[in-house]
């Protein structure tokens, strides 16, 4: 009889011992990165790089299936201990190693970044064991809690830290790069020594009023900044890549965006190709009711005074018309409120000199919409 238990006893911890092995093995396996957000096209590809499929967002990226982000295209990754990885245009990653272990909230995260570029916030990860871990063909990258960006573009990599800190090494040397640097290795595979970044550029808040999109958007040059890096994210849940280009300029008209929210971020590149602190701002788009299409003033040479038409909107009760000295309309010369919808034009007097003009409508329901685009003109003879 106790032959008989102990042998029951037995095959019971035996089965519960290969149980908890097969659920260990299962729950890894199963593991995976989820896109939550994407724009544009982004695709999976084989090792060759041709396109097996278009993915949505929701997708559940598995281990060794590789990621492809085309032209204005983007996509935004979260994985199982809620990190997150903004993968931009032009990119390929592949996820080489995905594990998580649900006793003891051990994660690893380890992303291979084959061409573009990924932006990393990553979770502060207190469980030992745990890492998030980004690696190109030259480097590696481990991480415990930052946010930090990497770039892999012809035979370079770059890689620089806003905030915490990250393990560089190859297969020569390891540093450890700190908030405020970065590092540029080329095909010498030599670690440099870490490069300061630039600081954030400044910008006139009052350029992003809130309700209002079709700007004329400027900063100060920032000293030593090579050009501009812009992102816009559109605001939900989880924050979508929308517009991500870099620029030589310090001004951009930011347009053609839906409604809804937003965040921008301005930052400067300098000379090594490393991107600095980020200027960082939101702000809403709200189109309705539409603004008039401002048509080129004419000068009246017998009245003294400027004849500015329009094309009506057809959702306007009302309009505003200002006029400026400058184009941020910081301060305003002329602002005349509530015109009638059914005008097309209006003359007002006005001195030689250099002037901006922009309208906006006000519905029935006394909502006021978004500034039209701002029209420069001169005023030649008076």
């Amino acid at each position: 009889m106790n032959n008989k238990k102990y042998i029951f006893i037995s095959v019971i911890l035996i089965l519960c011992i290969i149980g908890f092995i097969y659920y260990k093995l299962e729950y890894s396996k199963n593991t995976f990165a989820q896109i939550v957000s994407k724009v544009g096209t982004v695709n999976i590809v084989d090792k060759n790089g041709k396109v097996l499929s278009e993915v949505e967002e929701g997708y559940k990226l598995e281990t060794n299936e590789f990621l492809e982000t085309k032209e204005n295209s983007s996509a935004t990754i979260r994985f199982v201990d809620n990190s997150i990885a903004i993968i931009s245009e032009k990119s390929l990653v592949s996820m080489s190693k995905l594990k998580y272990d649900q006793s003891s909230k051990q994660s690893i995260s380890n992303i291979l970044l084959l061409k573009g570029k990924i932006e990393s916030n990553v979770t502060n990860q207190e469980t030992f064991g745990s890492e998030y871990k980004v690696t190109t063909p030259t480097l590696q990258l481990a991480v415990r809690g930052t946010i930090f960006n990497v770039h892999l573009g012809g035979k370079e990599t770059k890689a620089f830290v806003t905030e915490g800190k990250i393990l560089v090494s190859n297969d020569k040397s390891s540093l450890l790069l700190k908030t405020g640097y970065g590092i540029v290795v080329d095909e010498t595979n030599e670690l440099g020594s870490p490069i300061a970044l630039l600081s954030k550029p400044l910008i006139d808040i009052n350029e992003l009023n809130v309700e209002y999109y079709k700007k004329y958007l400027s900063w100060q040059k920032l000293e030593n900044a090579e050009k501009y890096h812009v992102q816009i994210y559109s605001i939900s849940k989880y924050d979508s890549l929308v517009y991500d280009k870099y620029i030589n300029e310090t001004e951009l008209n930011i347009d053609s965006l839906k409604n809804g929210k937003y965040k921008i971020n301005i930052i400067a590149v300098d000379k090594y190709g490393l991107e600095g602190f980020k200027l960082e701002e939101f702000f809403e788009v709200n189109s309705n009711p539409k603004p008039p299409i401002i048509n080129a003033p004419i000068n009246n040479e017998k009245s003294k005074k400027i004849l500015f038409s329009w094309k009506k909107s057809d959702e306007a009760d009302k309009y505003i018309l200002e006029i400026s000295k400058t184009r941020r309309f910081d301060k305003i010369l002329i602002r005349v409120n509530n015109l009638n919808a059914t005008l097309e034009k209006i003359s007002l007097p006005l001195q030689k000199g250099e002037y901006f003009i922009r309208m906006s409508s006000i519905d029935i329901s006394k909502n006021k919409g978004p500034y039209s685009a701002i029209y420069p003109f001169k005023v030649d003879k008076k």
